[in-house]
């Protein structure tokens, strides 16, 4: 935690928070140390522990949540060393061409959730709530909700995600773009995967599976009542390609398990039969459709993250594809960089001022980095069975414009 002159000056200011996810209740955390009067208003009921897919987090990162005390000590984590990059041939037949360093830990979305929101008390935060009216002014902010009430607040947060209120209130010409591609998700019991090979790839750490047009990504996560105990995880797996020609996305959202339709599923299975080998192939029809999940991959950038008494994080900022792990992170990364500036400034326009300057910028950063990333790895994949491995490394170098991420923090390792 931060403290200072600052962070007293802004204690008693009244905070209303739009959105519960991570995002929200992160922001809440942090802006209550600071003294603020906090309320998050998320207009799913009931928890939102249920979003199981798995997540990566930056070993320093994971260290500072729970060292500082932003989430609890038991949220479970499941440490990963490395990344393998396997190649497939066709035929069934695939190559391992790099091992790269990749130290994180994974966790479950819906476990980390519970476990920042813990840090937010029950009476703060109102799940249920629709806010139907944004308004803002140089002051503060008023929110309307679907009984006709209203609240007025010294600060107004959007964490809202990728279909953000307050993001259109702020820049109403941003809109999301999508890229033309989604990521087929699952998750399973570890124990359904029973290909040797892949068995000692995820032990070691996540695999990542190169197609022409696509790739897969497999790592195992902790389950939510076995935690992160062998026997007790869950593998998350997805496949980045395209919907079938029928189909046509309604909106903007996910299709979650449960409603990804027989039809979609067998496309997906076409497609694994098609560019991926045997282990793959067995796991996804073990995993079954009712484990399926449907991803459209969107990106947004914002000018700013700020307007006067508005402030943007996580999603609501921007949306980066998800080729760079960066949703949570971001997310995280937003609430403490708030929390840190606000310890260096007495007042919220200069407090405001400084967060902008550094969240927008590396928020609008990890975009593009999303589409250098996505062109590469799916929308003009290179020949990957004639690469070698010193090829490998110079396209992985030149993908990512040799910026160290921390999806890729030693590009030249063995």
């Amino acid at each position: 935690m931060v403290s200072g002159g600052g962070v007293l000056a802004l204690a008693g200011s009244r905070v209303g928070i739009v959105g519960g996810s991570l995002a929200g209740c992160a922001a809440a955390a942090v802006l209550r140390r600071m003294g603020c009067e906090v309320t998050v208003y998320e207009r799913t009921r009931g928890e939102l522990r249920g979003r199981g897919v798995g997540i990566a987090l930056p070993i320093e990162m994971q260290y500072e949540l729970v060292s500082g005390g932003y989430v609890l000590e038991n949220v479970p984590f499941v440490s990963n060393a490395e990344r393998n990059w396997m190649v497939e041939l066709g035929g069934g037949e695939s190559r391992l061409i790099w091992r790269q360093a990749l130290p994180a830990v994974f966790t479950n979305w819906g476990l980390l959730w519970q476990g920042v929101r813990a840090g937010v008390p029950d009476d703060a935060y109102r799940a249920g709530t629709v806010v139907t009216t944004v308004r803002a002014d140089a002051e503060g902010g008023e929110l309307g909700f679907a009984d006709g009430s209203t609240e007025r607040f010294d600060l107004l947060v959007g964490a809202d995600g990728h279909q953000s209120r307050l993001r259109r209130l702020v820049h109403p010409e941003a809109r999301l773009r999508y890229a033309g591609y989604v990521l087929w998700r699952g998750t399973c019991d570890e124990n359904l995967l029973t290909d040797p090979v892949l068995r000692e790839l995820t032990r070691r750490g996540a695999v990542t599976a190169c197609f022409d047009g696509g790739h897969a990504i497999l790592y195992r996560i902790p389950g939510f009542e076995g935690g992160a105990t062998p026997g007790g995880r869950l593998l998350n797996w997805g496949v980045y390609g395209g919907l079938p020609d029928w189909f046509r996305l309604e909106g903007e959202a996910w299709i979650p398990p449960g409603r990804v339709t027989d039809d979609l599923a067998r496309h997906l299975l076409g497609l694994v039969d098609e560019r991926l080998s045997g282990g793959w192939r067995e796991l996804v029809r073990r995993t079954g459709t009712p484990g399926m999940a449907i991803q459209p991959i969107f990106d947004v950038t914002t000018p700013t993250y700020v307007s006067g008494r508005v402030v943007l994080m996580g999603d609501a900022g921007t949306v980066a594809r998800p080729h760079t792990g960066a949703g949570a992170v971001k997310a995280l990364r937003d609430a403490l960089a708030l929390e840190r500036i606000a310890g260096e400034h007495d007042t919220w326009e200069s407090v405001l001022a400084a967060y902008d300057a550094e969240r927008s910028r590396e928020g609008n950063a990890t975009v593009e980095l999303g589409r250098r990333i996505g062109r590469a790895q799916v929308e003009d994949t290179p020949r990957w069975a004639e690469m070698t491995r010193a090829d490998f490394q110079r396209w992985v170098q030149e993908t990512v414009a040799n910026r160290s991420r921390y999806l890729y923090p030693e590009l030249g390792d063995d």
